[in-house]
């Protein structure tokens, strides 16, 4: 048996899929991650229980796969970004990992605020202003803030970095997810010196930024101790969550936009150059050529599980989507005391992922939509979407699209697939298409 190995560290959960080597899932450990926060608006992980988690997730996918460690042949990443930690020169962690929603760095200092509002950071990152959750906005928070941690730091990683480390030995990541660092130059493709001169970092702190789905070598002894995998394992950086999403979408095969419905709603296409915009985010593609055209809302499918808790918690979210489905448009005559909230919960989202899809592209430009995150799995919630901003939506059988993507970057580095556009057309199954009905 050949499997490959597609990590997703989210924000809320870790996922581990193990995928055959024509995409199909054969295993899923999905594991919850409940940050510590030792202060208010601070959030943090031990590197401990960040190992803990993913070994579990692991544990859980090779039980429901009924593999071995043995039989993974490739693997990689899709990751949040700008969740970070510091470590020493042996490579050992001198704090825990810091969120990338920690609030430890706001308000940004002045001086920082007023370099990402000029004409040359836009240009030069893609990205218009400095955030106060990205990770350079907190290294100089710790350089300040606790001098002694930061005149031991040796190095900087991210969460995916780190990960990378540990198997590898490599200090490698990719520049999908080191973009939204502010630290990295789209035009260079690579960090930016003007950048990190003015929040006091030095390339040679942070991980090498390659191009998403790199192969970056083997996984070593480190990596048995670290998630019980043998030595041997060949490995690619991986990308962005929402961009690895993409890839294990479709995007591309006759869809111009990827739309997330999780947690945080998000909109993706595809670019030539950059077009810097307010909240738009851009990063390299896969092909080393086009960019990544990002934009987000924070407020998702969280209303729907908020409305679950506080107005029906008896009622799980199938049983509140079924109720709103019998109220859109008068399909069916059974009265439903939820059905009108929860479908104007599903409206307001979709509306909301309408002016994402706008931000990102010009009206009229995209034509067919792929979705992921968790309301690509209610067939209802996909029509509502399709209705609302009247084209066609499709969605492909795997329901792990982001972990997908991650194995499809993993079966190039393994010799599986010789390149990413064939991998993603023997791994990606044929979607559903939901065209455009009309709506309520």
């Amino acid at each position: 048996m050949s499997l490959l190995l597609g990590i997703d560290l989210g924000t809320s959960y870790f996922k581990v899929g193990l995928f055959a080597t024509d995409g199909t899932l054969r295993g899923l450990g999905r594991v919850s991650v409940s940050p510590d926060s030792p202060a208010p608006g601070r959030f943090e992980v031990s590197a401990s229980h960040f190992w803990a988690r993913l070994r579990q997730g692991l544990h859980e996918a090779l039980r429901e796969a009924q593999a071995r460690v043995e039989d993974i042949v490739g693997l990689s990443y899709s990751s949040q970004a700008n969740t970070f930690l510091l470590l020493d020169g042996a490579g050992q962690p001198l704090t825990p990992l810091v969120f990338w929603h920690d609030q430890r760095a706001r308000p940004v200092e002045e001086s920082l605020a007023e370099f990402g509002r000029t004409s040359g950071h836009g240009a030069a990152t893609g990205m218009l202003g400095i955030a106060p959750e990205r990770l350079s906005a907190k290294c100089r928070w710790f350089a300040r803030n606790e001098p002694e941690v930061w005149a031991k730091t040796r190095w900087v990683m991210t969460i995916s970095d780190y990960l990378m480390f540990r198997l590898t030995g490599s200090r490698v990541g990719d520049a999908s997810t080191a973009v939204l660092t502010g630290l990295y130059s789209l035009p260079g493709r690579s960090w930016w010196p003007e950048a990190l001169a003015v929040f006091g970092l030095a390339a040679e702190s942070l991980s090498a930024p390659l191009t998403p789905g790199t192969p970056c070598g083997m996984t070593g002894l480190q990596a048995q101790e670290a998630l019980g995998l043998p030595s041997g394992i060949p490995c690619a950086v991986g990308a962005l969550d929402h961009h690895a999403a993409a890839l294990g979408s479709g995007l591309g095969e006759g869809a111009d936009a990827c739309l997330s419905t999780g947690t945080v709603l998000a909109a993706l296409v595809l670019v030539d150059q950059v077009m810097p915009a307010p909240g738009c985010i851009h990063g390299p593609h896969f092909d080393g050529r086009r960019l990544y055209r990002l934009t987000f809302d924070a407020n998702g499918a969280r209303q729907l599980e908020d409305y679950q808790r506080q107005q029906a918690p008896d009622l799980d979210i199938p049983a509140l989507l079924d109720q709103a489905e019998q109220a859109y448009g008068g399909g069916r005559s059974v009265a439903s005391p939820h059905g009108a909230a929860v479908l104007a919960v599903l409206l307001r989202i979709a509306q909301a992922q309408q002016r994402l899809v706008d931000q990102v592209s010009a009206r009229g430009a995209v034509r067919r939509i792929t979705a992921t995150g968790g309301g690509a799995r209610s067939p209802f919630w996909l029509q509502v979407t399709a209705d609302t901003l009247g084209v066609p939506v499709v969605a492909v059988a795997s329901p792990e699209r982001a972990c997908l993507g991650a194995a499809i970057l993993g079966s190039v580095a393994g010799g599986i697939w010789p390149d990413l556009t064939t991998a993603a057309r023997h791994m990606v199954k044929p979607p559903r298409e939901f065209r455009p009905r009309g709506g309520v």
